[in-house]
C-alpha cells in the first residue's frame, strides 16, 4: 500500500504541473495579439501587399497552391507555414490550445535528452526544464507566443528533438537498437521537416547528424541505415529551402560588401551575448566542475564531454551561418539556445550521478530560478494584457467608424513594448503612414480603405 502510494504520488504531481504549465501558457497564447505577419496569411497567399485579387482562403483545398505561392514569392518555410495557414482558417483560441502543447512537449523532449531513462524522472526536474525554458529561450514573445513565429521556431524546434532522438538515443546505449527498418522510413518524413525547418536550423540539423556519424565511424562502431536515411532527407529539406526562388532573391537583394559582413557580425555577436551569455556561462560553470572533479579522483572526463561538445558545435554553426542572411532577428537563436541547454543538462547529470553537487547549492538555484519565473511572468502577463487591451481599443474605433461610414479609420497606435514576452516587441504593427505594409493588411481584414495611426492620448 505504501509503495502504492508512492507511485501515484510523482503521477499526480507530474500532472499537476504539466496542468499547471499548459494553464499558464495557454493564459499568455489568449492575450497575445495577431502582430506582424499575421493579419496576411488569413488569406491566400499571392504576394506581400494585399490587392484586388486577395481573397480568403477557401478551406484546407487552398493550402497547397498558397504554399506553392509562398514558397515562390516569400520563402520556403512551407512547413512551418502550412500550420500558419490552416490556423488562420479557425479561432484563434485552436492554436493557443495546441501552442500551449508544443511548449509542454518542447520540455519533455529537452527532459528526455537529459535523462533518458523516464522512470528516474522526478517532477523536479521536468519543473527545473519548464523554468529554464522560460528564462533563457529567445525572444520568446516572438519564437513562443507570437501565431507565425510558433509555427516557425517553437514548433520546428520540437521536430528537429524528435528527429535526433534515434541519434541520441543510439549514440548513448548502440547496444539497445531496435526496429532500424522502422526508423528508416521514419526518418524520410522527420528528416525533411526538420532540414526544411529554417535558414539556419537546416544546416545545423544536416551537420549534426552527420557528426554523429563520423563519431560512430571513429569509434569503429556500428553505422545504422536510418541514420543515413535521415541525413540524406534533412539533406533534401535544406536544399528544398535555399533553392526557393524567393530565398535566391533575398540572398541576392543585398550587395556583397566588407562592410556588410561586418554589419552581420556585429549584429551577431550582440544577440549571442544577450541569448547566450548565462546559459553558455552555466555550461563553463559545470564544464569546469566535472573535469576538476573527475581528474581529481583520476578519473576520465573527456568521454562524457563528446555528446554535449557535438550539440554545442551544432549549435555554434546554426549562429555562425547567419553571416549570409539578409535579415538577423533573435528568434533565430532557439536551436543554439535549447542545444547549450541539453549539453548542461547531460553535464549536471553526470556531476549528480558521481556525488560531485552540494544539494544546498542546487535548491538555492532552483529557489532563484523560480523567484525569476514568477517575478517575469506576472511582468509579462501586465505587460501583454495591456496590449490585448489596446488592440481591442483598436478594433472598437475601427467598427464605430465603420457605422458611422467612414472607410478611411483613424486608430491609436499600441504603446510600445520592451517585454520579451510579449509579440509586439520589436515586430511591426500599426504605424502612423496609412501606406504601412501592416496598415495595408490590417484594413483589409477589418473591410476598411485605410488605417491611420494616431499617437496614443493619456
Amino acid at each position: 500500500m505504501n509503495q502504492r502510494n508512492r507511485t501515484e504520488k510523482p503521477v499526480f504531481s507530474f500532472v499537476f504541473l504539466c496542468m499547471t504549465v499548459f494553464f499558464l501558457v495557454f493564459l499568455l497564447n489568449q492575450k497575445t495579439v495577431y502582430t506582424a505577419d499575421d493579419y496576411m496569411y488569413h488569406f491566400f497567399w499571392e504576394r506581400s501587399t494585399p490587392s484586388e485579387f486577395t481573397r480568403e482562403m477557401d478551406g484546407i483545398r487552398d493550402l497547397p497552391l498558397s504554399l506553392k505561392n509562398h514558397y515562390e514569392g516569400f520563402n520556403g518555410r512551407v512547413i512551418s507555414h502550412a500550420f500558419v495557414m490552416f490556423f488562420m482558417m479557425f479561432d484563434k483560441t485552436l492554436f493557443d490550445f495546441c501552442n500551449s502543447l508544443m511548449y509542454l512537449a518542447l520540455g519533455f523532449l529537452l527532459l528526455l535528452y537529459v535523462e533518458g531513462d523516464c522512470r528516474k524522472w522526478k517532477p523536479g526536474y521536468l519543473a527545473a526544464v519548464y523554468m529554464t525554458m522560460w528564462a533563457f529561450l529567445p525572444a520568446a514573445g516572438q519564437s513562443v507566443f507570437w501565431l507565425a513565429g510558433a509555427c516557425n521556431y517553437l514548433w520546428m524546434m520540437v521536430f528537429i528533438l524528435v528527429f535526433f532522438l534515434p541519434y541520441h538515443r543510439y549514440m548513448e546505449r548502440p547496444e539497445a537498437e531496435k526496429h532500424p527498418l522502422l526508423k528508416a522510413l521514419v526518418m524520410l518524413p522527420l528528416g525533411a521537416a526538420a532540414g526544411c525547418s529554417n535558414e539556419n536550423t537546416g544546416g545545423a540539423v544536416v551537420l549534426l547528424a552527420v557528426l554523429f556519424v563520423l563519431f560512430w565511424l571513429w569509434k569503429r562502431e556500428k553505422v545504422p541505415f536510418w541514420s543515413v536515411t535521415g541525413i540524406l532527407s534533412a539533406g533534401l529539406g535544406v536544399l528544398f529551402l535555399v533553392t526557393a526562388p524567393s530565398s535566391q532573391e533575398r540572398m541576392g537583394s543585398e550587395a556583397i560588401q566588407l562592410s556588410v559582413y561586418l554589419k552581420r557580425i556585429r549584429e551577431i555577436a550582440g544577440f549571442s551575448f544577450h541569448h547566450l551569455l548565462w546559459p553558455l556561462m552555466i555550461l563553463g560553470f559545470l564544464t569546469f566542475c566535472l573535469i576538476r572533479c573527475r581528474r581529481r579522483d583520476a578519473r576520465t572526463w573527456a568521454e562524457p564531454l563528446t555528446l554535449p561538445f557535438l550539440y554545442c558545435l551544432s549549435g555554434a554553426a546554426s549562429v555562425a551561418v547567419l553571416i549570409a542572411s539578409p535579415v538577423i532577428l533573435g528568434k533565430s537563436w532557439i536551436l543554439a539556445v535549447c542545444f547549450v541547454m541539453i549539453a548542461a543538462g547531460m553535464i549536471y547529470k553526470e556531476l549528480a550521478e558521481d556525488g560531485y553537487l552540494r544539494a544546498g547549492m542546487v535548491k538555492a538555484s532552483l529557489c532563484l530560478l523560480a523567484a525569476y519565473t514568477l517575478v517575469s511572468y506576472v511582468g509579462a502577463w501586465r505587460d501583454i494584457g495591456r496590449t490585448h487591451e489596446e488592440v481591442q481599443q483598436q478594433i472598437q474605433m475601427i467598427e464605430e467608424q465603420k457605422r458611422q461610414g467612414i472607410t478611411d479609420v483613424e486608430v491609436y497606435l499600441l504603446t510600445p513594448s520592451k517585454n520579451l514576452y510579449n509579440a509586439v516587441e520589436n515586430t511591426p504593427n500599426v504605424a502612423p503612414e496609412k501606406d504601412g505594409w501592416f496598415n495595408r493588411w490590417m484594413a483589409y481584414y477589418y473591410g476598411v480603405d485605410s488605417i491611420t495611426g494616431l499617437e496614443r492620448v493619456d
